[in-house]
């Protein structure tokens, strides 16, 4: 069963990444490191809309159809305990043509990290610095420190990203010796990098993954291509395949398949369409999310100190 959504902006991302490299040459963000990332965000934070929850509550009412009720229940409201191992195929094609891709599995350190609260406090501290009227040196130190810490931590996540997928385009295994570059970067990133090893595993250990996350990246401008769907394994731990292309016409369009428990329970019991309204739901705040977390990191980065002139006349 697959979903698709077009409500992601590419431009705004692409603006993002030229404004990081403004800011910190250090901040090598790829548009699918972006993705991925906001993949672990929207996966600790997603709260299905209330009219889906009070029909399922209904429908677990059915003795029924209460088996696939509480199935979908489940996997809606605990979505947030589970930070999901995502696989990402890699390009083998210049190492190994008969090989084409390599996969990586990965796991996005969000609680190591502390991304969320680190977020967090930067939208509070920059609110409260650009809203003051009065004097607002000590408001700009707090966003200021925050600001840095954040762009620091996103630096180290481009380049734990970007190793990694050297790693797998080696078709190799993680090693901490090559892997410790980064002294310049916050202590939370250091710490997560002596775990390098069980963070990345490549071809035997791709089970590990719970989610295909493929991003074929903008096709040509004479491609006809406008629609991607990946490809799933046999193995029943996938549970979720996100597929992105950008179009020809700088449409990125998401693309998403579930094989979550639920999809054939809700089927067997005459709702399919249920199925397919969850996981729309699941697709779209996805994509609505990360246009307001693209927004928020541009404000972020963006902003330095401003001096604010009091017209004549006026009580300062």
């Amino acid at each position: 069963m697959s979903v698709e959504t077009d409500a992601t902006k590419i431009s705004p991302i692409l603006k993002l990444r030229r404004l990081f490299k403004q800011r910190n040459d250090l901040i090598e963000l790829t548009v699918n490191d972006i993705l991925v990332l906001y993949r672990a965000i929207h996966a600790a934070t997603y709260r299905p809309a209330p009219k889906l929850r009070a029909e399922l509550e209904a429908l677990g009412n059915d003795d029924a159809t209460q088996k696939a009720a509480q199935s979908a229940l489940n996997v809606m409201t605990h979505t947030a305990e589970i930070n999901p191992p995502i696989l990402i195929p890699v390009d083998a094609s210049k190492r190994s043509p008969r090989d084409r891709v390599y996969p990586m599995s990965f796991d996005v350190p969000l609680a190591e990290l502390d991304f969320l609260n680190l977020h967090r406090q930067a939208i509070e501290c920059l609110d409260s610095y650009k809203n003051y009227d009065g004097d607002r040196t000590e408001l700009y130190r707090k966003f200021d420190e925050v600001q840095r810490l954040y762009l620091a931590t996103l630096a180290g996540f481009g380049a734990v990203m970007t190793r990694a997928k050297v790693i797998a385009h080696a078709g190799e295994s993680g090693s901490v010796g090559t892997i410790k570059l980064l002294a310049h970067m916050p202590t939370p990133l250091q710490r997560m990098l002596d775990d390098i090893p069980g963070r990345f595993e490549v071809l035997n250990d791709i089970i590990k993954g719970r989610e295909i996350f493929s991003n074929v990246g903008a096709v040509v401008p004479s491609s006809t291509l406008t629609r991607f769907i990946t490809a799933k394994d046999d193995n029943e731990k996938k549970t979720l395949a996100w597929g992105v292309i950008t179009t020809a016409d700088h449409v990125m369009r998401i693309s998403l398949r579930d094989f979550r428990p639920h999809v054939p329970l809700l089927s067997a019991i005459g709702r399919k369409d249920l199925a397919i309204r969850i996981a729309k739901d699941y697709l779209e705040t996805y994509a609505i999310g990360l246009n307001r977390f693209i927004h928020d990191l541009h404000r972020i980065t963006k902003t330095s100190r401003e001096t604010k002139f009091v017209k004549i006349g006026a009580k300062p």
